[in-house]
């Protein structure tokens, strides 16, 4: 792989062994669709794929739950329900939308059965699309040159374009070509999919599917071909195109493709129809175009002096763009964005505290459907918590469309992860700091908060000291389970209650749990410094410092073959969050908690990076940020696992290179009244980046010496060197 400019992903040279992390690599998408970046005309079952947003049903999952050693048997696995774990919720692969088949003097034509003199991938900044040439030669010399072309349209969420050329360079062979989608996909290694029919009017091709039984769900996918080059002879199979030959020695041919399915709308075969028989190839080409680079624009971050960094950089940010719908609230940001139905497209911890932090600073408006999502998903949160014997709502851990639990029954150490009520309901204030959404907070937004704390202060434990206890419960850190008073989901929990009090006062809502949350955050234990250290969890600091090991090499989720359990070694940074990625007023003992942890993660979590990036920065630590920051960016990239490699993109990770920019580098913090800004020197010469604070459009820029601001009208700023109103402002960097 080789990365050009501004963010442009190349790959020279065709490799068999690289195709599953290229399929991975090369995804496309608009937040609705995903497309895998598997070869059009000739792909593999395992490597290619559609997925779309929210779109789910039941599979058969067989994972390989072996416990490797004794901490695994006594804290991760149970094996009595893995006994009885069978089905699981997935994305579904609607089919490959990209297939097409090409004939050459009859013959199918598949690049690795011809000598490939030359061949190049890479997903074009410009339209945010992905381009392919290459040139072939059968073993009697005949050349022939392709170049294929797909965008998930920006501007329309159900469109995608298609265009294939073809050029004879030095024979007159015939050569055909049908455009269309294959149907024999699978999900999970299995045939979810099913066409019901396949019908054509006015030129356009209509296939109905379904894809379980659990959800019910369907969809249909219209498409229509434009070509002027090539003449209709043949009908192909059913969900393709009829066999077009080519009348010259060049030829291009367009595919616009057309996708509804049954919760996007009522009449969703209707708007599948009407949108593709309406659409113009060309049209839709500029219109998605420059939607693309409008989108683009607003999060680009140009790097001064540094062309790996700055393509790195921005082919991040796109990746992570396309992971988000900005127009539906079928689903929320997952951990691996659109690219796989590894990991089943379920929305995590992740989409609150390190995904939608990427959104909030430019698509506000955008972002309260990832609000209304959490809501929509209350009736199955009172269904948790009622399961637990609690009260409130307590959200899934890992959901899909319907907010009911989808944690695999086996796994003992994510039902223990109740912080993901507090995440949930940080996510809910983050986006009115940013918004100021009065309307939504009133209706909605107090409601989620209310009830996830009810949940939280119907499950804790009041003991001998009289205050409340989270108790029997596991961090971020899934290297400790069990534990409790975790600091992070105790610190969490306290911040927001105050919050939600405040706000409370502000807009005088009433609540039904007035004196419930009063006592919560009145007698809420919050872990407290053992010297300088803040304690992960109770009795965290008794345990060794080294990791107790048994034979063998590393094990699921963790690089050693260790006793977890007996150590201070942690996954992934639990504590530090507090300081970095959540910014939520920790301060005390920064420096002596950010070296002690640092020393203690075996960094088993790509979230790890972003954490560590922030926290290095914040401690003038610029040799630790430049490693993490680049991982952030390098992560997907470097993985040499091909199976991995399938898995899709670590969204949370690639959101992370630019949050050390604008949180780390910058230091910026979006309140109600005020923007807070507090910039470091780091390794990069210079940058400058976009943001909105309120209805305020703000650029900075970073240079060798300080950074610049600039606002399109005046705004409360606040640092660390005083208090301003003003839409101009130079400010050093902290020392």
């Amino acid at each position: 792989m080789i990365l050009g400019k501004k963010g442009t992903l190349y790959e020279v040279g065709y490799s068999v062994p690289l195709e599953a992390k290229s399929s991975t690599l090369f995804t496309t998408g608009n937040g609705y669709f995903g497309v895998r970046g598997s070869l059009e005309e000739s792909g593999e079952p395992f490597l290619e794929g559609t997925y779309v947003r929210g779109l789910f049903d039941e599979i058969v999952e067989i994972p390989i739950t072996l416990s490797t050693n004794l901490y695994m048997k006594k804290f991760y696995f149970d094996q009595d329900k893995r006994r009885d774990f069978e089905k699981e919720d997935s994305c579904i692969n609607i089919g490959d939308i990209t297939a097409v088949k090409i004939f050459i003097d009859g013959k199918r034509f598949h690049p690795y059965e011809y000598e490939i003199t030359h061949f190049e991938r890479h997903i074009d900044m410009e339209t945010g699309g992905l381009i392919r040439e290459m040139e072939c030669v059968d073993d009697k010399g005949n050349a022939t040159r392709f170049r294929f072309y797909r965008v998930c349209s920006f501007y329309s969420n159900h469109l995608f374009l298609q265009e294939v050329e073809i050029e004879k360079l030095n024979h007159d062979l015939p050569i055909s070509i049908s455009l269309g989608m294959e149907e024999r996909v699978l999900t999970n290694g299995q045939k979810k999919m099913i066409v019901e029919g396949v019908a054509k009017n006015e030129g356009i091709t209509i296939i109905k599917q379904r894809y379980g039984e659990k959800y019910g769900m369907k969809g249909v996918v219209s498409f229509k071909i434009e070509e002027n080059d090539f003449v209709s002879e043949k009908e192909a199979e059913r969900c393709f195109s009829p066999l077009y030959f080519m009348k010259g020695k060049k030829g291009k041919i367009r595919k616009i493709l057309s996708f509804h399915f049954s919760r996007d709308e009522d009449d969703y075969e209707r708007c599948s129809y009407e949108e593709c028989l309406n659409s113009n190839y060309e049209e839709e080409y500029e219109i998605s175009k420059n939607s693309f680079k409008s989108l683009m624009d607003e999060i680009d971050v140009p790097i001064q002096g540094d062309e790996e960094i700055d393509s790195l950089l921005r082919y991040a940010n796109y990746e992570t763009l396309i992971g988000f719908d900005r127009l539906s609230s079928v689903h929320s940001l997952s951990a691996k964005n659109l690219g796989s139905e590894k990991y089943n497209q379920f929305v995590w911890w992740d989409a609150e505290i390190y995904q939608m932090p990427f959104f909030l600073p430019h698509f506000v408006n955008e972002c309260k459907a990832l609000c209304e999502y959490r809501f929509r998903s209350l009736s199955a949160a009172y269904e948790n918590a009622k399961k637990e014997g609690c009260r409130g709502a307590k959200f899934a851990f890992c959901s899909s469309v319907d907010g009911k639990e989808q944690v695999w029954i086996y796994a003992r150490h994510p039902f223990l992860q109740i912080h993901i009520n507090a995440d949930v309901a940080y996510g809910i204030l983050s986006y009115y700091k940013h918004s100021l959404d009065n309307d939504f907070m009133l209706d909605k937004g107090m409601k989620i908060i209310e009830e996830s704390l009810l949940y939280l202060y119907s499950r804790s434990e009041e003991k001998e000291d009289g205050l409340l206890h989270l108790t029997c419960v596991t961090g971020t850190d899934e290297h400790h389970d069990y534990v409790d008073d975790d600091a992070y989901t105790n610190v969490l929990t306290k911040y927001v209650l105050e919050q939600y009090l405040a706000k409370k006062k502000e807009f005088s809502y009433s609540g039904t749990h007035e004196e419930e949350i009063i006592d919560f955050a009145n007698r809420l234990y919050v872990p407290d410094f053992e010297g300088k250290i803040l304690p992960q969890f109770a009795g965290y600091l008794s345990l060794s410092k080294e990791l107790p090991k048994e034979a063998g090499g590393g094990s699921f989720q963790m690089k050693e073959n260790g006793l977890y359990h007996l150590s201070q070694i942690i996954k992934q940074p639990d504590v530090l969050l507090l300081y970095s990625v959540l910014d939520i007023g920790y301060t005390e003992h920064y420096k002596e908690n950010y070296d002690f942890y640092l020393a203690r993660c075996e960094e088993s979590s790509s979230l790890t990076y972003p954490c560590h990036a922030i926290a290095s920065i914040d401690n003038d630590d610029d040799e630790t940020f430049r490693r993490n920051f680049m991982k952030c960016l390098r992560l997907d990239l470097d993985e040499e696992n091909s199976t991995m490699s399938l898995q899709g993109l670590h969204a949370g990770a690639l959101a992370g290179g630019y949050l050390s920019l604008y949180r780390g580098v910058l230091g910026i913090k979006i309140e109600e009244k005020y923007l807070y800004i507090e910039p470091h020197k780091c390794f990069l010469k210079g940058f400058s980046l976009k943001f909105r604070f309120h209805d305020t459009k703000i650029k900075i820029k970073y240079g060798t010496r300080g950074v610049k601001l600039l606002a399109s009208q005046p705004i409360n700023i606040i640092t660390k060197g005083g208090s301003y109103f003003t839409d101009d402002l130079s400010l050093p960097f902290i020392q």
